[in-house]
């Protein structure tokens, strides 16, 4: 993985902390002893654990690694910090060694970290007289003229300094998750404890992630899952670097996802949709994916998709508790879920612009007419007037059993079938009076919980689910609360979304981190630097604060009353834009498109296409 100017790094060998005279029962060394870092950024430190005692040392065991912080002087700075598992179990009189990838949350300055083995709730190795090893770390600040200059090519400023820092943050999460094969950029991992490229994950990184990153690499991903896709059009839910793949069958939503990601770099260059991947364009491979989606996934009789009983966009079903609870089975219950359709609308409907544009009125004319059905069939079997929301989901032959189901307010579903437009602008307000009212009865930090309330305990078999408020059933999750934000934006919510935003990005900023989710105590679990949150929580700044959208032929931005100046560095176009004083455009080079200002209040659109600087009046 490439790090610029991460690790200033002495292969020396780590030191111990204090002397030891005769041989100690367990040693940890690592390597190396002396680390440069940024905050957030991600090392990877490499360890030798000797076990020379009795007891076999391992995870299972509750046996952890970890380390405490202190200051030059030796006062403890963070007693407890994160326990990572052993990679393997350590038998008596065995040596392992394994790398541990870290990254630290606490100020900048200068710290000694002291490695240490932790069972559980009972004692540190330390009080053991086991050894301990140290690393001598300089922690940098992350929010830095220099980290702008060589990473944030697209940047903005809004006098806001929650958004302003908060970019730093969302990018050092896409570089901390670069996957690289023999030195060049193959994708982006989902998280520290997912190292595949994940097809949903991609989709709601890509807008964010095209700012940054050559087109021609993002591009590559997507032929990823193109080489990998059935010959009926079936797609794989993740690839690795080492060319396997697999898919999580009980979801009905990876084809969707496909098509969301591939639309965001078609913006950019439709020709790029006639190229051939493995024999058939990917315009048709897009067709392909959402037609498996059609006749293997739809209810002829309901006219929905159908997937298996998750929690609502989840990927672990209501049926094993263990690795099978991913897989359709003989105890699989067929549902129809809100996020399911709304997902299949919005895909649909890209693909048919995709079509649109390069001359295939009949691809789109099928998937126009197909976003309808879904569309209207979602509304009427799904949406609860009295309620004044989506269900999760219906599931065949248990609507009456299920009933109570009716009372579980679902984020995620709900937040996307407003960015598929299946919810009024007054279906929206009424929906946030309910969501407000429930943060308040459950005392909820931010709009990112999933379910409220969440199913019932014990009511999902796998044991990430048993407990409400847990995983997939009501956690914490800001790859949702990052739509709903951005749904809010689009629909003109903004001072409900301004301040979902900034709750989100406090949060965030204060961990130096994007958890994959947290419990309702706000413990972060999961993954680190989960990509896909970090993405979509781009996506809702710059497509939904800045209100930059984005067509075949033109880039398209608000001048409101909000003051912003907005660097655009993508691919061949580099333009920029401020409306915090005299409103003014300044454009190096554009490719195909204009840039284009919808000035606010007066209606007028302007556009431009000329190179130089041009002052706009407002009126």
């Amino acid at each position: 993985m490439r790090r610029s100017g991460a690790v200033a790094a002495l292969f020396i060998g780590c030191f111990l902390l204090f002397p030891w005279r005769g041989q100690s029962q367990v040693e940890i060394r690592c390597d190396p002893a002396q680390v440069t870092a940024r905050q957030g950024e991600k090392i990877v430190l490499h360890f030798t654990l000797r076990n020379r005692s009795r007891q076999r040392l391992e995870s299972p065991g509750n046996i952890f690694i970890s380390y405490h912080v202190r200051d030059t002087t030796g006062r403890d700075v963070r007693f407890d910090n994160r326990r990572f598992s052993l990679p393997e179990p350590v038998r008596p009189g065995a040596t392992v060694r394994f790398d541990l990838p870290v990254y630290f949350s606490i100020d900048p300055g200068a710290y000694m970290l002291e490695w240490d083995l932790v069972r559980e709730g009972e004692f540190w190795g330390r009080d053991k007289g086991w050894k301990t090893a140290a690393v001598s770390l300089r922690l940098q600040p992350l929010v830095t003229p220099a980290f702008r200059n060589e990473h944030l090519p697209t940047f903005y400023q809004s006098g806001r300094g929650l958004f302003d820092r908060g970019q730093y943050l969302l990018r050092q999460v896409l570089l901390n998750n670069e996957v690289r094969l023999q030195g060049k950029f193959f994708g982006f991992s989902a998280g520290s404890d997912y190292p595949q490229l994940w097809i949903r994950d991609t989709a709601t990184l890509m807008a964010y992630a095209r700012f940054f990153y050559p087109l021609a690499d993002l591009q590559g991903i997507i032929d990823r899952f193109f080489a990998t896709q059935g010959p009926q059009g079936e797609v794989q839910d993740w690839v690795d670097s080492i060319g396997r793949c697999d898919k999580n069958t009980v979801e009905s939503d990876q084809e969707s996802s496909l098509v969301l990601a591939a639309w965001h770099l078609a913006l950019s260059d439709p020709a790029w949709l006639s190229g051939e991947v493995a024999g058939a364009s990917r315009l048709r491979r897009l067709d392909l994916a959402l037609e498996w989606l059609w006749r293997n996934r739809l209810d002829a009789k309901r006219s929905l998709i159908w997937s298996g009983f998750t929690a609502d966009w989840g990927d672990v079903e209501r049926s094993y508790p263990d690795q099978r609870a991913i897989k359709l089975s003989d105890r699989s219950q067929r549902t129809y879920s809100t996020y399911t359709q709304a997902l299949f609308v919005q895909a649909a409907r890209k693909l048919a612009e995709m079509a649109e544009r390069r001359n295939d009125r009949v691809m789109a004319g099928k998937w126009r007419n197909r976003e309808k059905t879904i569309a209207a069939e979602c509304r009427r079997q799904l949406y609860l007037p009295e309620k004044g929301y989506f269900i999760v989901h219906r599931v065949e032959g248990k609507d009456d059993a299920l009933r109570w189901e009716r009372n579980i307010l679902a984020v995620g579903g709900n937040a996307e079938a407003m960015r598929a437009g299946l919810m009024s602008r007054a279906e929206i307000a009424r929906f946030l009076k309910e969501l407000e009212k429930r943060r308040g009865e459950y005392g909820l930090r931010t709009v990112s919980f999933t379910l409220l309330p969440p199913f019932p305990e014990n009511f999902f078999p796998h044991p990430l689910l048993r407990v409400p408020w847990n995983y997939q059933n009501g956690g914490e999750w800001d790859w949702i609360g990052g739509r709903l934000v951005s749904a809010l934006f689009r629909a003109g919510f903004r001072g409900e979304a301004d301040r979902y935003l900034e709750e989100i990005l406090a949060k965030n900023l204060a961990e130096m981190n994007v958890f994959e989710w947290s419990d309702r105590a706000g413990n972060g679990r999961g993954a680190l630097f989960y990509a896909g949150g970090a993405g979509v929580l781009g996506e809702a700044i710059f497509h939904g604060r800045l209100g930059l959208r984005e067509d075949f032929d033109r880039y398209l931005i608000p001048a409101g009353p909000d003051p912003f100046h907005l660097v655009v560095a993508r691919g061949n176009d580099r333009f920029t834009i401020d409306t915090s004083g005299p409103l003014t455009v300044e454009i190096s080079r554009l490719s195909k498109k204009k840039v284009c200002l919808a000035l606010v209040p007066d209606g007028r659109t302007a556009c431009l296409k000329k190179k130089g600087r041009t002052r706009v009046p407002r009126s």
